[in-house]
């Protein structure tokens, strides 16, 4: 399984082209010096737009490495709901960590925000380095697509952007809030929603007014503090097992799980 996933590449769609595989020269030394592949082996390829395909390689050597399309898998069906992550950035380089484990647990979109608490200015654009993250994240988990990495804005700009027909759950710890799996669980016939989590402090109460005035449902994650970045990957966790494509798995009469997306596993026995 593991081996499987450390053959597998995020190719941009541009070097994909006419039954070829152009990669780049940084995959081409990891293929060559440290998978220590040769012609003839196989690799799978993802564009991050949902295909997938498997290839042979026909050059391979450190500084260029093509290979030759040989079946184009069938397209997944797309998410039970798509997730939307409001993430005020949080210092240090838990933004990286979030933005990994967002990727595998199947968010959809990511949206940077500076909050009345932030202790980090988040960049305008998304960096370099949060696209990298999430490619790899997306080639260790078998994702076959990228989320989108949305410009950063502030809560104000975020809430008028926030499509009213989707539900809006934000993490807080206030007496009001209620359980996020209960919340979830009323939720199940959702084509979206998005997630709302704050900074190291939490969200002021400022924002916590104009979260309740957008219409936004306060939504709590037990008695326990939790970091940002924590609070961040157990309220997704929470969200998938309720209502997103956890729900979904199903084992057959060999014992073999499918999931949404049409991939099948066996059990471990």
């Amino acid at each position: 399984m593991g081996q499987r996933h450390h053959c597998r590449f995020f190719v941009a769609a541009e070097r994909i082209r006419h039954g070829w595989v152009e990669f780049t020269p940084a995959q081409a030394h990891q293929l060559t010096h440290v998978l220590r592949l040769r012609s003839g082996d196989r690799v799978s390829v993802f564009d991050g737009t949902g295909r997938e395909i498997v290839a042979s390689l026909t050059t391979a050597t450190p500084r260029r490495v093509t290979a030759r399309v040989i079946e184009e898998l069938p397209l997944h069906t797309p998410p039970h709901v798509r997730i939307t992550l409001g993430q005020v950035v949080p210092r240090g380089p838990a933004m990286d960590l979030i933005v990994a484990k967002a990727t595998e647990l199947g968010v959809n979109r990511i949206i940077p925000l500076e909050g009345e608490r932030s202790v980090r200015r988040a960049p305008v654009t998304p960096s370099a380095r949060w696209l990298r993250i999430a490619q790899e994240a997306a080639e260790q988990c078998g994702r076959r697509d990228l989320p989108d990495l949305a410009p950063a804005c502030t809560l104000e700009a975020f809430l008028r952007s926030h499509p009213r027909e989707a539900p809006l759950l934000a993490c807080d710890a206030s007496q009001a809030s209620q359980p996020l799996m209960a919340v979830c669980q009323e939720l199940g016939g959702a084509a979206s929603l998005t997630l709302l989590i704050g900074s190291e402090g939490g969200l002021g109460c400022t924002e916590v007014e104009q979260l309740r005035s957008s219409g936004a449902r306060l939504t709590s994650l037990g008695p326990r503090i939790l970091r940002a970045e924590t609070a961040a990957l157990a309220a997704l966790a929470i969200i998938q097992a309720t209502v997103g494509d956890w729900g979904l798995l199903s084992v057959d009469e060999d014992g073999v799980m499918s999931v949404w997306g049409g991939q099948r596993a066996p059990l471990t026995r």
